[in-house]
This record gives structure tokens, C-alpha cells and sequence, in this order.
């Protein structure tokens, strides 16, 4: 690993599914327009910084999210299963307050333990955290000094909490809002977290996402 490692953690730009509170998890939305928006910031932002490799999650909104990205980079790009979103199962394609309602038992018992519990056919946070460490141990070998690792808001967070080495209480704290860039700049010694919010920053530490 270099003598810093500089990871940005970009979230893909806002889907149709997103904007109508609809689940997504690992099945296929398309960005809006303000998605759209929000990749070009990230661009021009990650072009700045002088990123070298993306790293990507092969799902459509990824996928878009890297090519708008990449117009401002020309990079190369490897996409890698591994950092898929969150499996939401029977809950994929439905809106949040449809699950609450249909699977009311299910989701009150999700919210009494968000960290463990695993709703119909869904993942939990210990079964990505099973498939993001092994992507995360190569990426920390790779030779590029800065990546980007285009992806979600759960498996994002769950790479981050890693690295940071966040306990199960505080990986709950802290979302990612569809606009906001993570930084982690990685030494043998320390590791500072940063963010850009909207193609702006950094600002320290991490903040809340708004909604």
C-alpha cells in the first residue's frame, strides 16, 4: 500500500426509486435527472483530486453513476459484485411504506435490530460485511494511490465502518446522502475521514445524511 492510500467512497446520483421512497436494493432503477446532476459534480470533483481507478458495483445506477463520472477522468474501470447494494429480498421494488405495512412484523423487528436481523430472503449487516472485506483487503493492495469506489448507501457504509473499524452502534449513526463524497485518507498509522457534499469540501468527518 503506499504511504497514503486515498479512497473516495461516491454514492451513485439519485434514481426514479429513490426520489419516490421505493426499495432498491440489488434490482435495477435508472438516475434522474438530478442524478444525473450529481454524477457530473462528482466528475469534476473526483478529476480534481486526481483519482486513477474506479472501482464500481455492476448494478445500472453504478454503472450510470461511473460513465458520467469517467467522462471527466478516463480511468480505467473495474466493476465487482461484491459491493452490490444491500439484498432487501421480498422487500425489492416495493415502497417503504408498502413493506411497512405488508411485512409490519418483519420490519418492526428490522428496526428493533438493524445491525442482525435479515427480513424475507434479505441480507443483514454481518452477511456484507462477509463480502466486503475480501474486495477492501485487494483494493488496499492496489497500486493506485487514489481510487474511487463507486457503490451505495449500505455496502458504502459498511466499507467504511471497516476501515474505520466503527462497532455495530456506530455503523448505524452516519447514512450517505446521493451527493456526498467520503474520504478516507489511509496511512500505516492513522486514518482521517473527510467528505464532499455536492462537488464541495472537504469538510471534516462524516455528516448525517438529510433526509
Amino acid at each position: 500500500m503506499p504511504d497514503v492510500k486515498q479512497l473516495f467512497f461516491v454514492r451513485h446520483g439519485q434514481t426514479e426509486w429513490n426520489a419516490s421512497q421505493r426499495m432498491q436494493g440489488q434490482w435495477n432503477s435508472d438516475l434522474n435527472e438530478v442524478g444525473r446532476s450529481q454524477a457530473k459534480a462528482n466528475g469534476k470533483l473526483l478529476a480534481g483530486l486526481c483519482v486513477e481507478a474506479l472501482f464500481v458495483s455492476p448494478l445500472d445506477r453504478t454503472r450510470q453513476t461511473a460513465e458520467i463520472i469517467n467522462r471527466y477522468l478516463d480511468v480505467p474501470v473495474t466493476y465487482d459484485g461484491r459491493i452490490k447494494e444491500w439484498d432487501c429480498g421480498d422487500w425489492s421494488g416495493h415502497l417503504y411504506a408498502d413493506v411497512q405495512k405488508k411485512w409490519a412484523r418483519q420490519w418492526q423487528a428490522y428496526q428493533a435490530n438493524r445491525f442482525h436481523y435479515r427480513g424475507p430472503n434479505c441480507e443483514n449487516f454481518p452477511d456484507m460485511i462477509r463480502r466486503a472485506r475480501p474486495f477492501l483487503d485487494e483494493l488496499l493492495e492496489q497500486p493506485a494511490e487514489r481510487v474511487a469506489i463507486i457503490s451505495h448507501g449500505m455496502i458504502g457504509r459498511v466499507m467504511v465502518s471497516l476501515l474505520l473499524q466503527l462497532d455495530e452502534t456506530d455503523v448505524l449513526s452516519f447514512g450517505q446522502d446521493n451527493d456526498v463524497v467520503f474520504h478516507l485518507a489511509m496511512s500505516d498509522s492513522r486514518v482521517k475521514a473527510t467528505h464532499f457534499v455536492a462537488g464541495d469540501g472537504p469538510f471534516e468527518g462524516f455528516r448525517a445524511p438529510r433526509r
